[in-house]
């Protein structure tokens, strides 16, 4: 993976649709083959997913099989890399 911030949003590089997601809703960062998220302020929030839990999330690091939904829109990171032609790194 390149060192690289990537904006997750309607308008970001990551583009998702939805009217849960903000313009610029978050932020995933890859800095030395490790992954870190950032909610940006959105209208709708960040939330990790364990198993049926909703967990809010503001920042810090997340794994490539990491659920994330962003509003009401979900998404492994992974598939987030994906998107931009990233390849997760591996074992994450």
């Amino acid at each position: 993976m390149r060192d690289r911030t990537y904006t997750i949003g309607r308008l970001g590089e990551i583009c998702l649709d939805g009217v849960t997601v903000s313009n610029r809703h978050a932020e995933l960062q890859v800095l030395n083959n490790e992954i870190y998220l950032t909610d940006l302020n959105s209208t709708n929030g960040t939330y990790l997913l364990n198993g049926e839990q909703k967990i809010p999330f503001q920042e810090g690091y997340v794994q490539a099989d990491q659920q994330v939904l962003f509003g009401h829109s979900l998404w492994k990171v992974s598939d987030l890399l994906a998107a931009v032609g990233e390849a997760a790194p591996k074992g994450g």
